[in-house]
């Protein structure tokens, strides 16, 4: 089998395991790539699922069941990854073309307006989104710590954003495989990368290797990220305030990106907004705590009461995280 059969076989697992049936579609746009990929799943308002990094539309797998019975979603990969079309983001204005690339893909799929849950990079695209274009964007969930709303970067990241060094660390240090991409989980995106099966390492993997995909993404990285990390004019961080639709935060409490507190301050910029620590979590909380994120993610999107653990640094502020 080539690097394409063995991810769509991998994926399948995946889908398997979690007993769910999702549509794996391509659809072709006017944007920045032509043929974008994404995965369909449920019924009700659209939510559009953006993944962060350098992952794909997979890394959503294991929630995909208990939204899909509330929202019709929408799982699409970011340009350079999983399925979609490989990009190069040298020279790129990546605020017009964010933009331009989730303005096309709802155009395509014939959609007005839709709600948005990024993370991580994928946090970036949808704020980008939610400041240029807010009429066509219902909610905004933010789950794990936003790229650009904190210029600190994981000093490994920023290494993969230099010409040149991040040709080599990715064909030594950073060479895919399936033991390297668990070090990454464990170091970065979660707290308990047992509770991922090796199937969802495997697959992974071959998600790194499809073609245009390590270009696409260290090439994003030179794009936004320099030595001392989140580029000063792609800081996003201070325009918060500017966002003219509700926002709700979900943040792991070990997130390695960035600490709820000072997450915390920068969301009570938001005028309608809300945030939620989820503990026992890191960057990707609902890879560890998947119940509590589905239910969390429901209850914000709903509009009901939220019943969730919070984590201590923030108990102390519970009444004004719920304004």
């Amino acid at each position: 089998m080539n690097t394409i059969e063995e991810y769509k076989r991998t994926r399948q697992l995946l889908f398997d395991r979690e007993g769910i049936r999702p549509k794996s579609k391509m659809v072709a746009t006017d944007g920045p790539v032509k043929n974008v990929h994404y995965l369909e799943l449920g019924t009700g308002k659209p939510l559009i699922l953006i993944h962060g990094g350098g992952s794909h539309a997979s890394e959503w797998i294991n929630i995909m069941k208990p939204l899909a019975k509330h929202f019709h979603l929408y799982i699409v990969d970011r340009p350079g990854h999983g399925l979609t079309d490989p990009f190069n983001y040298q020279g790129v204005d990546i605020r017009e073309h964010v933009v331009s690339f989730i303005g096309s893909f709802m155009d395509a799929v014939g959609l007005e307006k839709a709600i948005f849950m990024g993370n991580s990079m994928g946090g970036y695209f949808s704020l980008c989104f939610s400041l240029q274009c807010p009429e066509r964007v219902d909610k905004l969930i933010l789950i794990g710590a936003p790229a650009s709303v904190n210029r600190w970067i994981p000093p490994m990241l920023r290494l993969l954003g230099i010409g040149g060094v991040n040709l080599i660390l990715t064909r030594t240090l950073a060479k895919p495989s399936p033991s390297n991409i668990k070090t990454i989980y464990k170091m970065l995106l979660v707290s308990h990368p047992e509770k991922l099966s090796d199937d969802y390492y495997l697959h992974c993997y071959y998600g790194e290797r499809l073609d245009g995909h390590v270009k696409s993404f260290t090439s994003l990285l030179q794009n936004v990220l320099s030595l001392n990390g989140w580029k000063r004019n792609l800081y996003l961080g201070d325009q918060l305030h500017l966002l003219k639709i509700p926002v709700r935060f979900i943040w792991g409490e070990k997130d390695a990106f960035e600490k709820p507190k000072t997450g915390l301050s920068k969301a009570r910029n938001i005028k309608d907004y809300k945030f939620e620590v989820i503990k026992n979590a890191g960057h990707c909380p609902w890879l560890d705590q998947t119940e509590k994120c589905a239910s969390l993610i429901i209850s914000m999107l709903n509009g009901q009461a939220i019943a969730t653990n919070h984590s201590p640094v923030l108990l102390a502020e519970k009444q004004s995280v719920r304004q």
